[in-house]
């Protein structure tokens, strides 16, 4: 590999070489993981939506039902109609209550945030590859896209959390051996689903309240 001297006059060879290091390091590591922990981000936060979504279809299905119910059977008794009371107004307070914090989170917003940095910081990673690779890089055009990466994440306003890059060196990870990659692979389902679960986890809970309940009173049923 040559260097562009009209780019680089005064720098000195060794000096080169360890800028050079330096921005391979960050098309590498630094780059690369951040582009792999937002598209990470970005979809974790469209299955944590769909799921909050899912159980506001469950509880909305629940809250149907119970009207359906109460109008082919009108004459209820006191317990039952107890029991159907409390099943309609978790319902309905859960829905409420799930709306107004996906709402606030935003995940919908944020997922398509970080998707576009990713993508954008996709192509950043790249443009700095293929200057690494030329004959005679610049460190002009490097430093330029090294600028333009920093002002990416500034002007992205979020960011993904360690979590996100954590899940996403779990998804990268390889081996030779087959049953490790089924291994590795596993650990990467298990894991985002933990993190999934335990971000929709109040209205999980109300599920199984309100799972429970029904089955209490289908079970007193004749």
């Amino acid at each position: 590999m040559t260097l562009d001297q009209t780019a680089n006059p005064l720098s000195p060879p060794d000096k080169i070489h360890k800028t050079l290091d330096y921005y391979k390091y960050l098309a590498e590591n630094v780059m690369s993981g951040t582009r792999g922990a937002r598209f990470t981000a970005a979809r974790l936060l469209v299955l944590k939506e769909r799921v909050s979504l899912v159980i506001q279809c469950v509880l909305a299905v629940l809250l149907i039902g119970v009207s359906i119910y109460l109008l082919a059977y009108p004459d209820v008794d006191a317990d039952d109609a107890r029991r159907l009371g409390l099943i309609s107004t978790m319902a309905s307070v859960s829905i409420l209550a799930i709306v107004l914090f996906e709402y606030a989170l935003g995940r919908g917003l944020l997922a398509s945030k970080l998707h576009d940095s990713a993508l954008r910081a996709t192509s950043l990673m790249r443009a700095l590859e293929r200057e690494l690779a030329a004959p005679e890089p610049s460190l002009t055009v490097l430093a330029q896209t090294a600028e333009a990466y920093e002002q990416e994440n500034i002007m992205t306003n979020v960011n993904h959390s360690a979590m996100d890059f954590t899940l996403h060196r779990y998804s990268r990870a390889k081996s030779n051996w087959g049953i490790v990659n089924f291994f590795y692979r596993a650990r990467s389902i298990v894991a985002q689903a933990i993190v999934v679960a335990l971000a929709v986890w109040p209205g999980l809970l109300t599920l199984g309240v309100i799972a429970y309940q029904t089955f209490l009173f289908l079970s007193s049923r004749p």
